[in-house]
């Protein structure tokens, strides 16, 4: 899905007095979220944020770092379960290292 379709929902793991059920977790879930999913997690970013529709394609690229670095760094989260979760944005898979598991190409290189 497009980064502008991705609500990533998350519960940091200092938070799992208040949501033990979500804590150390992450989703990212397609939006609107009309199912209520992220409604179990303590945090969202990505498209529930107005904001992210006013930046350019590579503000929003960076958002999208920041938010994987906020999730590991800050909140405590596994690297390799965000990173899980995140392929399921398309800028993210294309733009992670081609030779890291989940990666892919926009445009396919062409064979010689």
């Amino acid at each position: 899905m497009k980064q502008l379709e991705a609500l990533i929902a998350w519960t940091p793991i200092r938070w799992a007095d208040l949501r033990p059920e979500t804590a150390g977790q992450v989703a990212v879930l397609p939006f609107p979220d009309t199912e209520g999913r992220a409604k179990g997690f303590m945090m969202s970013a990505g498209a529930s944020s107005s904001a992210l529709r006013t930046l350019s394609e590579e503000q929003r690229i960076a958002r999208l770092f920041i938010d994987f670095n906020t999730l590991v760094v800050r909140d405590g989260l596994d690297p390799q379960t965000v990173h899980r979760a995140f392929l399921a944005i398309d800028e993210y898979r294309f733009r992670i290292a081609p030779d890291t598991e989940g990666a892919e190409f926009e445009d396919p290189p062409e064979e010689d």
